[in-house]
C-alpha cells in the first residue's frame, strides 16, 4: 500500500505503479531533485556550484534507505525473494539505461572517430555489465583521456550501487534470519567501509573514489535509517526536533555544495552530503522544509525523472565537448541540459511507467527481454572496442588517415619483452627497446613527450645499428621527491639504470616540463643541472630534445565530423609562431644558462619540424601531426624523427 501525505500538492504525481509497499514520501522525490539538479548544474556550469558533484552521494543515501526499507518489509512479511528483488531492479534500471546507451552508439556511428567510438564501445560494455567504476578505475593512467570526453563516465555511480546490491540483500536476509541486531551489523559494516575510505584517500585516491568497498558506507547510511525506522509507525512528525534536523541538514548541504572540492574526495569530506541526506530523510515528511519545499509539486516532478535525467545529461554535455573540441559555449550547454530534461521526461513517460505497470507473465517476459537486450548491448560494446571503433564505417571514411593519427601507437609485445628483460613489474615502470636480446646503446628518457618521439628516434638509431631503449619517467631529473606520484617514484631507478649501464653511450632527454626562471621552478632547474652533470661526468653523450609547440585547440577539430551539422573545422590548423616563442621565453633563458655551464650538451629543437617564421602547424601536407593539443601523432613522431636525423647527420660533418 502506498501512502501520500493528503495535503501534499505532489500527491497526484505520486500515483505510480507501486511494488514497494512502503509509505510514499514526496519529500524523498524532492531530495532526489536536489541531488540531480546539483550534479547537472555542476557538470554544465561547474563554477556556479563547485560542490555539485556531491549530489551523487545524496543519491547513495536515498538508495540505501528506500531499497532496504523494501527489503525489510518483505522479510517481515516473509515475501523476500532474491529473484524478485533483481527483477524489480531490472525494471527500474534497465529501460532508460538501454535507451541512453543505444542512443550514444547511434550518434557515435555517424559522428565519432574510430578511437572515440572504440572507447565508447568499451564504456558501453562497462556500463551494461554494471562495472563502469571498475573500468574507469583501471583506465586512469598517464595516457588516459579527459573525463569530459567520456560520454558514459557518470555510470561509475550506477556500477557501485549495483555491486552493492549484489551482496547486500543476501547479507540483510542472513542477519534477519539469525535474529542479529540489524542496526549493529549495519553500523559495523559502515564503519569498516568508512575507515577504508578515510585511510585510502591519501595514497590511493582513484581506488577510493571508484571502489564499492570504500563507497558502501554511503549507501549503508541510508540502510541505518531504514533499520531504525523499521517497525515504527509511519507518523509524520512536525515537531521542533524534526524541523531542527531538517534545518541543520539544509545548512550542511548548502555548505557542501558551495565549498566541497574534488580533491581528496570522498574521504572525510563525503560526510557532509551523507549526514545532510540522513538528517533530511530522518526528519520525516512532516518537517516544514520537507513538506513545503521538497514535497512541492515542481520538486517532486523533477525527482520523478531524476534517474533518466542523470543518465541523459552527461552524454549530451560530453558529446558537445567532443564535437566542439573545447568547452562548449554557454548557450550550447543550456540547450544540452534542456534537451536532457525533455529526454528524461520522455523516458519516464514512455519507458519507465508503462513497464512498471506490467504484472504477471508479461512482467516476467519483460524482465527476460530487458536482460537479453542488456547482454546484447554489452557484447556490442565489447565488439566495437575489439574492432577498433569500426574505422571502415561509411560516415567517417573521409580523412581516415588523419583519424588514425589520433590513436596512440604502442608496441605492446615489445613493451612486455622490455619489461621482462629489466624485471619491471608495474604500470609505472615502462620501457621499449629496439632489440630486446641486445644491450642498449642509446637511452631515451622522459615522460609522454619522450614516448611520442620514440618511433622516429628508433628508426634513426636502428638505421645506424644502434639499440634504442626508451625508459618512461615523469620529470626525468635527478633527486626529485616522489611524494604521492608513483611515476615520479619510478623515475629515479630509471635514471640510475641509464647512468650505470656500461653499453649506453648516448642519453636523450625529452619531457613536457619547461625549465623556467621563477622561484617555484628552482627545484626542477637544480634537479636538471644535477642530472646533466652526472651523465656528462659518466662520459655519456647528452642530447636534450626541446618540446613541440602546445596547441591552443584540439587537433581533432581540424577534421570535419560527418553527421554533425554544427561541426566546425579549425582553419588554419596552426598557431602563430609568436605565441610559441612567448610560451618558451623563460625556458630559453634557462637553456642559454645551461649552454654556458655544460657546453657538451647538444640541444635539438623539435619545433623546427613543425614551425616556420610565421606559424607552427598541427597539419602538414594534409596529414595531422598531433593526436591531442600537446602530443604528436604517429605521423608527427616520424616527421620529428626525420628532422632529428638531418640534425644529427649535420653534426657529424
Amino acid at each position: 500500500m502506498k501512502i501520500a501525505t493528503p495535503a501534499s500538492p505532489a500527491a497526484p504525481l505520486a500515483r505510480r505503479a507501486a511494488t514497494t509497499h512502503i509509505p510514499y514520501r514526496p519529500d524523498i522525490d524532492g531530495l532526489r531533485a536536489v541531488a540531480v539538479l546539483a550534479v547537472v548544474l555542476f557538470h554544465a556550469f561547474p563554477a556556479l556550484l563547485p560542490g555539485g558533484f556531491i549530489g551523487v552521494d545524496v543519491f547513495f543515501v536515498i538508495s540505501g534507505y528506500l531499497i532496504s526499507s523494501i527489503l525489510l518489509r518483505e522479510l517481515q512479511q516473509r515475501q523476500f525473494s532474491i529473484a524478485g528483488f533483481y527483477a524489480r531492479r531490472v525494471k527500474r534500471i534497465f529501460p532508460s539505461l538501454l535507451a541512453v546507451m543505444l542512443a550514444c552508439l547511434a550518434f557515435g556511428w555517424y559522428a565519432l572517430f574510430p578511437d572515440e567510438y572504440g572507447q565508447l564501445g568499451k564504456h558501453v560494455g562497462g556500463g551494461a555489465s554494471f562495472a563502469a567504476n571498475l573500468f574507469y578505475w583501471a583506465q586512469v593512467g598517464y595516457f588516459d583521456t579527459s573525463a569530459d570526453t567520456k560520454p558514459l563516465l557518470h555510470l561509475w555511480s550506477l556500477g557501485i550501487e549495483e555491486q552493492f546490491y549484489i551482496v547486500w540483500p543476501a547479507v540483510l536476509a542472513l542477519a534477519w534470519r539469525r535474529r542479529a541486531n540489524l542496526l549493529l551489523v549495519t553500523a559495523v559494516l559502515a564503519l569498516l567501509s568508512f575507515a577504508l575510505n578515510a585511510a585510502g584517500i591519501v595514497h590511493h585516491a582513484t581506488a577510493t573514489f571508484y571502489s564499492p568497498l570504500s563507497r558502501a558506507w554511503e549507501l549503508l547510511g541510508g540502510v541505518l535509517l531504514a533499520c531504525a525506522a523499521h517497525g515504527r509507525p509511519a507518523t509524520a512528525s512536525t515537531g521542533g526536533k524534526a524541523n531542527l534536523a531538517a534545518g541543520a541538514a539544509v545548512l550542511l548541504l548548502a555548505l557542501g555544495l558551495a565549498f566541497t572540492t574534488p580533491e581528496r574526495f570522498p574521504g572525510w569530506r563525503a560526510l557532509t552530503p551523507v549526514v545532510a541526506a540522513m538528517l533530511l530523510i530522518g526528519a520525516g515528511p512532516g518537517a516544514w522544509f520537507n513538506r513545503a519545499v521538497l514535497g512541492s509539486r515542481p520538486m517532486v516532478a523533477i525527482g520523478l525523472i531524476s534517474y533518466p535525467l542523470y543518465l541523459w545529461h552527461w552524454p549530451l554535455l560530453s558529446f558537445a565537448q567532443i564535437v566542439e573540441g573545447h568547452l562548449p559555449a554557454p548557450r550550447i550547454r543550456v540547450f544540452a541540459v534542456l534537451a536532457a530534461v525533455v529526454l528524461a521526461w520522455l523516458s519516464y513517460q514512455m519507458l519507465e511507467r508503462p513497464l512498471r505497470r506490467m504484472k504477471g507473465r508479461r512482467a516476467r517476459l519483460q524482465v527476460g527481454l530487458l536482460c537479453v537486450l542488456m547482454a546484447a548491448t554489452c557484447l556490442a560494446g565489447g565488439w566495437l572496442y575489439q574492432n577498433e571503433g569500426l574505422p571502415q564505417r561509411a560516415p567517417i571514411r573521409d580523412n581516415l588517415a588523419n583519424q588514425k593519427a589520433l590513436i596512440i601507437v604502442e608496441d605492446k609485445a615489445n613493451a612486455a619483452a622490455c619489461k621482462q628483460r629489466y624485471g619491471f613489474a608495474s604500470d609505472y615502470e615502462y620501457c621499449l627497446i629496439t632489440w630486446p636480446e641486445r644491450d642498449p646503446d642509446v637511452v631515451l628518457l622522459g615522460d609522454s613527450h619522450a614516448f611520442h618521439v620514440v618511433a622516429g628516434l628508433t628508426d634513426y638509431y636502428k638505421s645506424r645499428g644502434e639499440n634504442l631503449l626508451f625508459l618512461g619517467t615523469r620529470h626525468p631529473y635527478w633527486g626529485l621527491p616522489g611524494r604521492e606520484d608513483p611515476y615520479q617514484k619510478a623515475t629515479q631507478p630509471m635514471l640510475e639504470l641509464a647512468l650505470n649501464t656500461p653499453s649506453v653511450k648516448t642519453v636523450v632527454f625529452s619531457a613536457h616540463l619547461k625549465l623556467n626562471t621563477g622561484a617555484d621552478a628552482k627545484i626542477y632547474v637544480d634537479a636538471a643541472r644535477e642530472t646533466y652533470r652526472r651523465f656528462l661526468a659518466a662520459g655519456k653523450r647528452v642530447i636534450v630534445m626541446e618540446d613541440v609547440p602546445l596547441l591552443s585547440f584540439d587537433p581533432r577539430t581540424c577534421i570535419k565530423r560527418a553527421g554533425v551539422a554544427s561541426s566546425a573545422t579549425t582553419t588554419p590548423c596552426a598557431i602563430p609562431r609568436a605565441a610559441w616563442d612567448k610560451e618558451i621565453a623563460e625556458h630559453e633563458v634557462v637553456r642559454k644558462q645551461f649552454e654556458r655551464e655544460f657546453p657538451a650538451i647538444e640541444w635539438f629543437r623539435s619545433s623546427d619540424a613543425l614551425c616556420d617564421e610565421r606559424e607552427c602547424r598541427a597539419m602538414v601536407d594534409g596529414r595531422l601531426m598531433y593526436r591531442d593539443n600537446n602530443h604528436l601523432s604517429y605521423d608527427g613522431d616520424l616527421r620529428v624523427g626525420e628532422y632529428f636525423r638531418r640534425w644529427a647527420q649535420q653534426r657529424q660533418h
